[in-house]
């Protein structure tokens, strides 16, 4: 968990924005705008020479020799966890999208057929909700031939996500806290930064 998310359509004001930032990227092409599976490139915000950027990345973490991605950190443990401890401090970033999704769970956690869409109530009003994540270069990132990824960071779920699963991915819903978690110096604690998680209000809708 989070496990899928997506852009409810091409024609968002934002997501157009977000795509004309990534202009002239040679992965922009490849950049999913509906449902976006893990593995799938995506644009994701980050902090750039000051300013906000919109790069294209894979969504998860390479694990071992495989093909298997991390697509999540819990936020709980990020900073000493070793697969995310120096990007939570130093590669923050924040991943846009309209939703995600959830299946909910029986008594024994399994997951039924029973899929849910999920929107803080302030990404409907405005179009578009963030997620917190981290991101990393990989086999040295795009201009060594390799590639950047990003992780959604989880915590525990609140009374509201609770009857479909018992994590949640850190939503970024004010300006403020947007900006702190982009541009934030990575002296500044990580505790710090984690004390100003939001649990805003979520928009509940059977999806299928």
């Amino acid at each position: 968990m989070c496990g899928r998310y997506f852009f409810a359509e091409d024609e968002n004001e934002r997501l157009m924005n977000l795509l004309a930032g990534m202009d002239g990227h040679p992965m922009a092409g490849l950049v999913q705008l509906r449902e976006v599976f893990p593995t799938q490139m995506a644009p994701v915000i980050v902090a750039q020479n000051g300013s906000a950027g919109v790069h294209p990345m894979r969504w998860g973490f390479p694990f071992g020799s495989g093909a298997r991605v991390v697509i999540n950190s819990r936020s709980e443990k990020s900073d000493c966890t070793p697969m995310f401890q120096k990007a939570v401090r130093e590669r923050r970033c924040l991943i846009p999208m309209t939703g995600f999704y959830e299946w909910r769970r029986t008594a024994s956690g399994a997951k039924t057929k029973d899929k849910f869409s999920f929107v803080s109530r302030a990404g409907l009003e405005k179009g578009m909700m963030y997620l917190a994540g981290v991101w990393g270069e990989f086999q040295g990132g795009y201009a060594g031939g390799g590639f950047e990824a990003f992780a959604v960071l989880t915590q525990e779920a609140d009374a509201q996500m609770r009857p479909y699963h018992s994590r949640m991915p850190v939503i970024m819903d004010s300006e403020s806290l947007k900006k702190l978690w982009l541009f934030a110096p990575p002296q500044l604690p990580y505790q710090e930064l984690r004390r100003q998680f939001e649990r805003p209000e979520l928009i509940v809708t059977r999806a299928g």
